[in-house]
């Protein structure tokens, strides 16, 4: 059962999500939030109404404020009364376990997480402590912070005589945290009632009305989330002061929640007074009620303006004998209203007013169709054809079915869309009318190319009309509107068997993110158009057909190249992921092929974000090599000898040591003979000017390493000496030496350079270009090899390197007082170290043994190759 709760006392709380949001649950809840850069472990510490045996503890965790560890604490059995607080302090816990959490940035930070956990061995209690640790990283989480959304006990409670109360063996659906934070409460407290009924009716031998219950607790429940969607824009416009929206949702509510009742019989369910002779009884199939299905339809409009999303749970299908005019309808070889269309049909089939009326489901904008039922009769006196193999007998099987039509001429007409259907396609029907979509979801290819036509034609007009200004050419719904309800179809269109249906809808696909999204539609929008269909594109694309695939990969790099989606990175964040061993070799292929022409169209980017960085290319490289299949491995071979050209430091750093155990692999061998050939070929072009070292491979004898020019300064702060190299992904620089400096020519300068360092100032005939570059890379004392990435850096630019350049950035941490980069363990005491001192921008401090040196190059000069060279540089030695 479930069990009531208090929180007591917490760590912290943000004011707008205090700890009391934890006390109950609904739609609305907001849930507890810590404050910002809090301590931690944070606590929770919460009171039970009664002591009890916990069974169950569950968590639903905030979708981007994640703690990485949740600990599990219980307290005594004493239960103090409410109006003595205990003492927290001296309160003694016993530890149950402890629950890890995901980092939810594989869902985007879109998901919440729910955590069951049942403890083993536990014993009555009074008081639960949860500790929250340390946050998950993340660019949303900016202030360090944690939050729970919801927490839920279940277990025994005791009895004041000390006995544990005796309930029978059984753990209801309802009484899950998921189902109590999605359902409004109203309608959940109806569906525990409702369930205690079901549970005595079974016990009863009543089945015929606990049938009857659980069918109506699964549409209280999707009726339930409903009403919860509209309590919550109830809410929101109540913060926003719009009184009047807030007014009408509170109508609408009130209205809902009584058709919802009154249609299922909910006060007769419950029975009050005792039971119901009528519950017992059998429901006829021409009774059914169609319960909410109008209501749904009714308030889809308003239920849009909602921008809350809720993990959504399965809407419950009605039985097959609550609609059995729709199966046996749609069951037919083709529906009548099939050939309305093309042949001259008499009117007498159209529905008449009577049947109209009879019929209950009526909703704005929706024609009221009758599925007409079919006697035994007509299916004894039912032509059967068996289809042959080829499209001209798929088409000659309509006979059979137009003869059946004939003779049910009596019959009203026939909607090829159920219920069901027109639920799930109601956007594209808002949007296009009903019969496109009939053409959608029809058996016959002929009719869903015919759709995709009138799809394009929809779009094209739409494009055209913007440069109308008549009122007739106006367009009813926004381009959004119209982009979402084009990608359903299109979606459904690509997952087609039939390759003229497939083929087709690859060519609006492309003329609709190539032409139609430009402009009009939100940046938003495409990445969900995209994120819907990209997935059954890259299935394509694995497909063993070549007719197939290659529709796949052209339609992919042709929306990969538009201005639109190109924006967006989705394509080539979705292509660049590793690749696994257990791949398909197709897939995997078409995947790299599709990577590698990237690489040739759009190039390597420096932006983390866009999918295309060498790091990220590297790896997919890598993983490649390892595939199975050698076309794959090829590929990947090829992938990885581009990124080298850019970043050979980075390649290597992916595959294994050179030598001669790796040799010995042929793969391995034949790239790194074609990186030698590279190493040589690029080598005058690295060493063609003054240069800062970024070293790229230790390797004896093949100085591969790229350079950077500096800045000179004439004030003398560490900030001033940056280089502008590129960074970690990329070895391109751009020079940044002022007008003055620069040569008359790109090579004057070069000959003065090659025999003096231009950060020692040292002179030697030695100093050829390979003789500066050893000079460099182990001897100039102005320069250092960073222990965490190798690279060769300024000393007075180390501590920017280690915080913003290096690949072990986030070990570190800057020290806001002396803005010296501190390491993630050694943070506490630094914080508490004499060595933590108040930085001074009128003075430079050396970062390897703090020394206070004055301002000016000169300065740095002294301290780092003067007479007494800096104790701690790691080159005084030599």
């Amino acid at each position: 059962m479930k069990l009531k709760f208090t929180v007591i006392n917490c760590s912290s709380e943000d004011e707008q999500f205090p700890p009391s949001e934890l006390n109950h649950h609904g739609p609305t809840v907001r849930g507890w939030k810590s404050q910002k850069h809090c301590s931690f472990p944070q606590n929770i510490i919460l009171k039970l109404e009664r002591s009890a045996m916990v069974n169950q503890i569950q968590i639903l965790a905030h979708q981007f404020l994640i703690p990485e560890r949740i600990d599990l604490w219980v307290g005594p059995e004493d239960h103090l009364p409410d109006d003595k607080e205990p003492e927290i302090a001296t309160m003694p816990f016993d530890f149950l376990g402890y629950i890890l959490l995901s980092e939810n940035s594989a869902t985007h930070f879109k998901s919440r997480e729910l955590k069951s956990v049942s403890p083993l061995d536990s014993n009555f209690t009074s008081y639960v402590k949860i500790s929250l640790h340390q946050n998950h990283p993340n660019h949303l989480n900016m202030y360090d912070q944690v939050s729970i959304v919801a927490i839920q006990l279940l277990g025994e409670e005791k009895k004041l005589s000390g006995e544990v109360i005796d309930r029978p063996c059984y753990t209801s659906t309802y009484e899950d945290l998921s189902f109590e934070m999605y359902v409004h409460e109203d309608m959940a407290d109806t569906i525990r009632s409702l369930d205690l009924k079901k549970q005595q009716a079974v016990k009863d031998e009543r089945y015929e009305y606990a049938k009857k219950l659980k069918s109506v607790m699964q549409e209280l429940r999707t009726a339930g989330e409903k009403l919860g969607k509209l309590d919550l824009a109830k809410k929101q416009a109540i913060q926003q002061e719009d009184f009047t929206r807030a007014k009408r949702k509170k109508n609408e509510m009130e209205q809902f929640r009584n058709e919802v009742y009154d249609k299922l019989r909910i006060s007769e369910l419950l029975e009050p007074d005792g039971p119901i002779n009528e519950n017992d009884l059998e429901t006829p199939c021409d009774d059914v009620d169609k319960s909410i299905v109008p209501d749904e339809s009714r308030i889809f409009v308003h239920l849009s303006e909602t921008k809350i999303s809720h993990p959504s749970y399965p809407t419950p299908t009605a039985s097959r004998r609550n609609e059995p005019h729709q199966d046996l309808s749609f069951n037919m070889p083709a529906s009548p209203l099939h050939y309305s269309e093309h042949r001259n049909v008499p009117v007498a089939n159209s529905p008449s007013p009577s049947h109209q009326n009879h019929d209950s489901i009526s909703s704005k904008g929706r024609a009221n169709i009758v599925q007409p039922i079919r006697t035994s009769s007509d299916r004894r006196n039912k032509v059967v054809v068996t289809p042959l193999n080829s499209y001209e007998a798929y088409d000659d099987r309509a006979i059979a079915t137009q003869k059946s039509f004939q003779h049910s001429r009596d019959s009203p007409a026939t909607s090829k869309l159920n219920e069901r259907d027109k639920k799930h396609a109601a956007l594209p029907i808002s949007v296009f009318g009903l019969p496109v979509i009939e053409k959608f979801f029809s058996k016959h290819y002929s009719d869903k190319e015919e759709g995709l036509r009138l799809l394009e034609a929809n779009l094209r007009s739409h494009i055209r009309s913007e440069f109308c200004k008549s009122e007739a050419d106006i367009e009813l719904h926004s381009p959004n509107k119209k982009a979402r309800a084009a990608t359903f179809l299109l979606h459904r269109a690509l997952r087609d068997k039939v390759y003229v249906i497939y083929s087709v809808a690859c060519e609006i696909t492309r003329f609709f993110f190539s032409e139609f999204v430009c402009g009009r539609v939100t940046s938003s929008e495409i990445a969900k158009c995209i994120e819907k269909l990209l997935p059954e594109l890259l299935t394509k694309s694995g497909d063993t057909m070549p007719r197939i695939h290659t529709i796949a990969i052209h339609t992919i790099l042709s929306l990969a190249d538009a201005p639109s989606v190109r924006a967006l990175n989705i394509i080539p964040t979705h292509l660049t992921r590793a690749l696994s061993s257990n791949v398909h070799p197709r897939l995997a292929l078409s995947k790299l092929e599709m990577v590698e022409q990237l690489i040739l169209n759009q190039g390597i980017s420096t932006n983390k974000q866009s999918g295309m960085t060498c790091r990220t290319l590297a790896e997919l490289g890598s993983s490649g090599l390892h595939h199975p299949a050698e076309a794959v491995r090829k590929v990947a071979e090829r992938i990885l000898i581009q990124i080298y050209k850019v970043n050979p430091r980075l390649v290597r750093k992916q595959l294994p040591p050179d030598d001669d155990v790796t040799r010995r692999n042929i793969l391995y061998r034949h790239l790194m003979q074609e990186f030698e050939n590279l190493d040589s070929q690029s080598k005058e072009e690295w060493l063609s000017g003054p240069k800062l070292v970024r070293s790229n491979s230790e390797r004896s004898g093949s100085f591969t390493a790229s350079f950077a020019p500096i800045r000179p300064s004439t004030s003398g702060d560490v900030n001033m000496y940056t280089s502008t190299g590129a960074s970690s992904d990329t070895n391109t620089s751009t020079p940044s030496h002022s007008s003055q400096q620069k040569p008359a020519n790109g090579t004057a300068a070069i000959p003065i350079l090659q025999k003096q360092c231009i950060f020692c100032q040292i002179k030697s005939d030695q100093f050829t270009e390979e003789g500066l570059n050893i000079h460099y890379w182990k001897y100039c004392l102005m320069l250092m090899r960073c222990a965490h990435c190798q690279e060769v850096v300024e000393v007075m630019s180390l501590r920017e390197h280690l915080l913003v350049e290096c690949d072990a950035k986030k070990m570190f941490k800057k020290c806001e007082i002396c803005h010296e980069p501190i390491f993630n363990e050694n943070w506490i005491e630094h914080q508490r170290s004499p060595l933590c001192i108040p930085y001074d921008p009128s003075t430079n401090r050396c970062p390897l043994c703090h020394k206070v040196i004055g301002l000016g190059e000169d300065n740095w000069r002294e301290h780092l190759t003067g007479s007494e060279i800096c104790v701690k540089h790691p080159r005084r030695i030599q």
